[in-house]
């Protein structure tokens, strides 16, 4: 592992790890700063995983990379009650 990987693995994965640990709350309370450190962190690791040569680690990366985005776009908006409840 040469010294560039070092530090995108070195930064990637407490970034993304940092945030994925609390993700629920990122989504729910729409905290798109920590999201953005999360993408950059995700980032890191694909970058790294590009120059090791290793494919299932960018795929995988970037299907979560996709996936946390659509969870973040999707997440945080609250449904309507139904008529009646909590009444």
């Amino acid at each position: 592992m040469d010294a560039s990987e070092v530090a995108l693995f070195g930064f990637g994965y407490p970034a993304a790890l940092a945030v994925i640990t609390r993700f629920v709350p990122v989504v729910r309370e729409r905290r798109w700063r920590w999201l953005a450190v999360h993408h950059l962190g995700v980032a890191a690791i694909i970058a790294g995983c590009v120059s090791k040569r290793t494919t299932i680690g960018v795929v995988g990366n970037s299907a979560w990379l996709v996936l946390s985005t659509v969870w973040y776009a999707l997440g945080g908006r609250r449904r309507p009650s139904p008529a009646g409840a909590g009444a």
